[in-house]
């Protein structure tokens, strides 16, 4: 269990000490959204103890667990006359809000602070400038500190290793041979229990398949938009490959090599939870095969390098090194130099650990080559509900830089291989846009847009692969039609200024 928790959430200073009258203890109000359906409590979690602990500075705690519930909260606070904290804590505001609330006053402007008040942060901002862009608004304020984790989790594509060694099969480089694998995969019993039951690549929807882009150098976003070197904005789905992809995966899903419940399923029913039963999936796409898999199961798997176009290998940043809107200080608060103080420890490794593992020796230990393990209060395998007292970064949006070498280097090798592998990917990985911030008013206009093109892309994407729909000359064009009916051409002058800005920084 614990490793599962562990892998499914995939990144020195000494803190300053405030000046505080003898025997006062400073208490601030704090809110924030700690994960959809999260069951840590804030009121008896370890983290706040040992960061009181630290600086003197305690906390009540306005804390949300469901993303409803949060946006209502958020709504609330800011509306006129509501009742503001001092602080947001894993705060997952949109850059909408943020905008909003900056110009309100509501939210304090931090940029004039973090020199003097967040050292180690303002240290990581002069290293990575383009990151400073990042999280400073059109406005020219900044609202929230990020999460920063510079070795995010992907979507990646993982094969069974185990099958192809067992069929004695090569690693496929391109779609002719990944259809033979998948051949081999759906006819060979891979898994050797004498059931045709072997899934050759599962997947859930249109978005897992678009990540097959990368088969053409193209990694295209959520908007069906990329950027070309040029810094000129593209449409993809208005583009030649985006309808050869379709008809590929069409080939194979009519030869029953992609998963017939693809477009039906959903996670949850995905999911194995025993090692009773032999592995069905040849290939499938999630951040680490944990997602899906037990852990003994999981040690079958290795990502599937992309495939090759015109001598590169490109894949898709899904989420780039920054978590935005983590950290705020609203006009409440009486002292934003000790909220800005306290946050700062997490900055820094010591901080990011501390966080994460509570206290060396007491929470865990460090053998004699480098590797950490957990210590349990009940001399076993540490259990999740101690996990949940002990640590907070595991749900929501944590603000901190996360501790990539340390995180790296956990005594289990099984885990440590999948941690290692799914860094390793970073070498293909490509932004499809540069770090970018829109506009209140180039949100109103682009989220309608996005509403009427992306849904008719994904319909259209699966009813061509579904064979629903013939991907012929005149149904080519009719869709080519509706895209720009449905503001294809808008879109894109609206994006060009936003990746102007961006390019140009």
């Amino acid at each position: 269990m614990f490793r599962k928790l562990l892998l499914m959430l995939m990144v020195l200073v000494l803190l300053p000490g405030l000046c505080l009258a003898e025997g006062q203890t400073p208490s601030f109000v704090m809110a924030g959204f700690d994960g959809q359906n999260s069951n840590r409590d804030w009121a008896t979690n370890q983290f706040f103890t040992r960061m009181e602990a630290r600086t003197g500075i305690s906390f009540t705690f306005q804390q949300y667990n469901k993303s409803e519930e949060w946006k209502a909260a958020k709504d609330a606070m800011f509306a006129d006359g509501g009742q503001m904290p001092d602080v947001l804590f894993k705060a997952n505001l949109t850059t909408d809000e943020l905008i909003r609330y900056t110009d309100s006053g509501k939210l304090i402007d931090l940029a004039p602070l973090l020199q003097e008040y967040a050292p180690n942060f303002w240290a990581i901002m002069e290293e990575h400038p383009e990151w400073l862009d990042a999280i400073t608004l059109p406005n020219g304020k900044i609202g929230a500190l990020p999460s920063i984790q510079t070795e995010s989790g992907q979507n990646i594509l993982w094969i069974n290793k185990t099958w192809l060694d067992n069929l004695g099969l090569a690693m496929p480089t391109d779609f002719a041979s990944l259809r033979e694998v998948l051949i081999a995969f759906r006819d060979m019993d891979p898994n050797m229990n004498g059931k045709n039951d072997e899934v050759p690549l599962s997947f859930l929807g249109p978005w897992d398949l678009k990540f097959f882009s990368h088969a053409y150098g193209v990694v295209a976003n959520d908007y069906n938009l990329y950027l070309d070197d040029a810094g000129q904005v593209h449409y993809w789905a208005d583009e030649d490959s985006f309808f050869q992809l379709a008809g590929t995966l069409r080939d194979l899903y009519a030869e029953k090599l992609l998963d017939q419940n693809g477009f039906y399923t959903n996670d949850y029913l995905r999911r194995s939870t025993t090692d009773d039963n032999p592995s069905t999936y040849g290939m499938f796409f999630a951040p680490t095969p944990l997602s899906l898999l037990t852990y003994k199961q999981s040690a079958d798997y290795v990502p599937l390098p992309p495939f090759v176009f015109e001598g590169q290998q490109v894949y898709r940043d899904l989420y780039g090194a920054l978590g935005r809107g983590a950290f705020a200080i609203t006009s409440a608060c009486a002292d934003p130099a000790a909220m800005l103080t306290w946050v700062d420890w997490l900055y820094t490794e010591e901080g990011a650990v501390e966080a994460m593992m509570g206290t060396k020796d007491v929470n865990y230990t460090i053998d004699e080559d480098g590797f950490w393990d957990w210590k349990s209060t009940l001399d076993t395998q540490i259990t999740s509900m101690e996990l949940q007292i002990l640590t907070i970064y595991d749900t929501g949006n944590m603000p901190w830089m996360f501790p990539q070498a340390f995180y790296s280097n956990y005594a289990d090798e099984g885990v440590r291989r999948l941690t290692t592998e799914t860094y390793n990917y970073a070498v293909y990985l490509k932004r499809p846009f540069p770090y970018y911030t829109l506009t209140l008013e180039e949100s109103a206009r682009i989220q309608p847009l996005q509403n009427q093109l992306g849904r008719f892309v994904d319909e259209s994407f699966a009813s061509f692969i579904l064979g629903e729909k013939e991907l012929s000359d005149e149904n080519i064009a009719a869709f080519r039609q509706t895209l720009r009916d449905l503001g294809m051409e808008t879109m894109l002058q609206l994006w060009q200024p936003v990746a102007d800005r961006a390019y140009t920084k």
